[in-house]
């Protein structure tokens, strides 16, 4: 199992210039034809996800989607009776269209800007109450593609770092994080994110089989934020 991100290569996807770039295209395209544009994953994935709420979060619960994009998470959430939704995305132009496709279905959800490796972003969007839940769908795979710099082949270790404190200091005590991956296993999430967290569930999707061996192509993992005492 994978101990750290070394095995990967940065890559554009984890530079904040190439969504600027795919959320314009995808905000031309909303305003030529609907279009959405792309839910990550599937929407097979999104679906699970918002099942697994449905079925273990009350409706009232203060809910973060990190990385929203287009916000299609957060609107099935809505479409679900959640009613205190907020998106964020380091993204401008991810922002503005969450909020036009919110807007076309009449939901009410709240987006904004918020660049989730700073502590000070952490702390404006999380507020003092903070949140019971937060969700990644994609986020965590994109930063652990983050180069050092803008020409770099090396992963910014530091990013790979903070991620995990950033989702804790969102989080209220006990507070839930249902986090969805296609380039770290299970137990390599459970494994990443040991030192904060605490897995209480993991989401099943479709498996494959290859050489006698049987894994999936994604990995979903809920973990609870752990108390002070729980801390080995």
């Amino acid at each position: 199992m994978r101990d750290n991100s070394d095995s990967f290569e940065a890559s554009r996807l984890g530079r904040k210039d190439h969504w600027d770039s795919v959320y314009d295209r995808e905000l031309s395209n909303f305003a030529e034809t609907g279009d959405i544009g792309e839910v990550w994953f599937g929407e097979d994935v999104a679906h699970k996800m918002v099942r697994w709420v449905v079925d273990n979060i009350d409706t009232g619960a203060r809910i973060l989607d990190v990385g929203c994009g287009n916000g299609h998470l957060l609107l099935e959430l809505a479409n679900e009776e959640y009613t205190q939704l907020v998106g964020t995305d380091y993204s401008a132009q991810a922002v503005e269209l969450a909020k036009q496709v919110a807007q076309s279905q009449g939901f009410g959800v709240e987006f904004v800007e918020q660049d989730f490796l700073s502590p000070m972003d952490v702390a404006r969007v999380a507020g003092a109450e903070r949140f019971d839940v937060v969700l990644d769908k994609g986020t965590y795979d994109a930063i652990c593609l983050k180069p050092t710099d803008a020409d770099a082949v090396q992963v910014d270790q530091g990013a790979v770092h903070i991620y995990p404190v950033s989702v804790v200091n969102s989080l209220k005590d006990s507070g839930v994080f249902l986090i969805t991956s296609c380039n770290w296993t299970e137990d390599e999430l459970v494994a990443r994110f040991a030192d904060h967290l605490e897995c209480i569930g993991r989401v099943k999707h479709r498996s494959f089989k290859f050489g006698g061996a049987v894994g999936q192509t994604v990995a979903t993992v809920a973990f609870r934020k752990k108390q002070p005492d729980s801390k080995q």
